[in-house]
């Protein structure tokens, strides 16, 4: 194919007989896990609850389910409707303003006006407000932020909130830190059954030696061949930094083995993250589970390891 081919191919003929309009818009949306500000001119402003799905300039971090604030800049300058992504996001390489998402179920709120964004004890210090809310187009906002914006809008939309850890503190081995406590936060974070991958067993050399990881996230198994995205390491109690070094150095060796970006140890009390940048050797993330269940502080891990999922 010329280049003009495959790009009339991808672009044209594909999405719309390869799988159609279902082979990027999703209908049964995930609960959302982030929101994100968008912004609208004059026209926009008519945009209703009766409006089509619609691609819009958007981050293209953005997932589906995700919660989209649009801000019309003119004539009014508001948060006017709040829509949700009903795709992941894109990159359109055919037009100026590439980065994209499909939006789609918009609810009308009573207007928040810039006014009163700049006079609010918390989203007054919103580096967007700041800027006189230019630069919209995909700008993350964190969970309290945007619960705040919905409470003060009295908005019929979900909110971000989530549940990790329930309270339950009866842990005697190994096995209750991966059913109690990481297998629910995978369900969290967005990850199946059929992308992680439990006890996985790793050869390395001719058979003489196996490494098993206690959970390899979004893993690739080949013969002679093994990847993943994120490897965890679980343990009953991790006392004190002595434990926890050899924890991270048992994770770091798994990690490495599978080129993975994340490397992670968890007891029953916390959970550390290292990443492949530093060689898995400075802790990027320490929480304990009851923190978890902040939604700000789960937004932060989602970053870290929710968004690598695509559907």
């Amino acid at each position: 194919m010329s280049p003009y081919e495959l790009c009339a191919f991808l672009y044209d003929f594909a999405p719309k007989y390869i799988g159609g309009i279902d082979s990027y818009i999703i209908k049964d949306l995930p609960e959302p896990k982030s929101a994100l500000l968008i912004g609208g001119s004059r026209d926009d402003i008519f945009l209703s609850g009766d409006s089509d799905i619609i691609p819009w300039q958007c981050s293209p971090n953005s997932r589906e389910g995700d919660m989209i604030v649009m801000y019309i800049k003119s004539p009014i300058s508001a948060v006017t409707t709040i829509w949700q992504s009903v795709s992941p996001g894109f990159i359109d390489p055919f037009f100026y303003y590439y980065k994209y998402t499909y939006i789609a179920h918009p609810t009308s709120i009573n207007f928040i006006t810039i006014a009163y964004l700049r006079q609010d004890e918390i989203l007054s210090n919103l580096p967007i407000v700041r800027k006189n809310m230019q630069g919209i187009g995909g700008v993350e906002l964190k969970p309290s932020e945007y619960n705040h914006l919905m409470d003060i809008s009295d908005a019929n939309v979900p909110r971000l909130e989530f549940t990790v850890y329930n309270g339950d503190v009866n842990f005697t081995r190994e096995k209750d830190v991966e059913k109690k406590l990481i297998l629910p936060l995978l369900d969290k974070l967005g990850y199946h059954e059929d992308e992680y991958t439990q006890q996985l067993v790793i050869e390395v050399g001719n058979h003489n030696h196996r490494l098993i990881p206690d959970f390899v996230l979004l893993p690739i198994t080949a013969r002679g061949h093994w990847s993943g995205f994120a490897i965890i390491e679980a343990k009953l109690n991790i006392a004190n930094k002595n434990e926890l070094e050899d924890a991270r150095i048992q994770a770091r060796s798994y990690a490495l083995q599978l080129n993975a970006e994340i490397s992670a140890a968890a007891d029953k009390n916390k959970l550390w993250v290292f990443t492949r940048n530093d060689d898995y050797s400075n802790c990027v993330y320490e929480h304990t589970w009851d923190e978890l269940n902040n939604t700000d502080v789960f937004s932060e891990l989602f970053k870290l390891t929710g968004r690598k999922i695509k559907r």
